[in-house]
């Protein structure tokens, strides 16, 4: 039976447009897929059997705050109860250090402070994977120059351990909220994508674009969303 949450083995089974391994693994579903859930048990499962290190991507410096129970809350009563998670602010609010049962796990850091990254980016050479949820603003509210401090915080992860460039893998998840919003226009995926499409490749990245109907229904069926109609948020 097929399951009603999100499943990325395929996504992250696909090579590039041109056969080589992506750099960037990008997901879109509607609200409540398990997309989320999906990617952070992913990146603790992996430190949990190979200690390997992950990174935190957020758009605004404020959202730093809380990040351990904002990433780890759901995760960790479902998959993970006999453990937790705390965060410590680090370098004045630059970044801040994410440990499970007080053991050095990853990191959390904001595209706006994406200039003052770089003098730490020695401290983060450790780390394997990154995650950015919520890459597609609801709002609309992206930081300026969005893309150029995507691409430097990227830079400043992906140094280190005796090379000047390592492969740093980066999961991107989203509700589709607009063809073009500023990755899809930058990579050039605002011409390619197509509502029918469900898998694009392009040079470095896979693109998955999904529909889940289960948790689509579920949310029509609830009281509070029936109660708004055909409202424009609903469509």
């Amino acid at each position: 039976m097929e399951s009603k949450y999100y499943d990325g083995t395929k996504l992250l089974s696909l090579l590039d447009i041109d056969g080589k391994k992506p750099e960037i693994y990008m997901c879109t579903t509607n609200r409540t897929g398990g997309k989320t859930t999906y990617f952070g048990r992913m990146l603790v499962n992996r430190w949990f059997k190979e200690r390997k290190k992950f990174a935190l991507i957020y758009r605004f410096n404020y959202e730093l705050s809380d990040v351990a129970d904002k990433f780890y809350k759901d995760i960790g009563n479902l998959f993970f109860p006999c453990s937790f998670m705390e965060s410590k602010v680090r370098a004045k609010g630059i970044y801040s250090e994410l440990y499970i049962n007080e053991e050095l796990c990853g990191y959390a850091v904001a595209l706006n402070n994406a200039d003052a990254i770089k003098r730490y980016s020695h401290l983060f050479s450790d780390v394997d994977c990154m995650l950015m949820d919520e890459f597609q603003s609801e709002t609309n509210h992206y930081c300026a120059e969005e893309i150029k401090k995507f691409q430097s915080i990227h830079t400043s992860f992906a140094r280190g351990q005796g090379e000047q460039y390592r492969y740093l893998p980066v999961y991107m998840i989203a509700n589709p909220i607009s063809l073009i919003n500023p990755y899809y226009v930058a990579m050039g995926i605002s011409d390619r994508l197509k509502k029918e499409t469900k898998f694009l490749k392009g040079k470095g990245f896979v693109l998955e674009q999904g529909y889940n109907e289960t948790a689509s229904l579920a949310q029509a069926e609830g009281g509070f969303n029936k109660a708004f109609g055909d409202s424009e948020y609903n469509a």
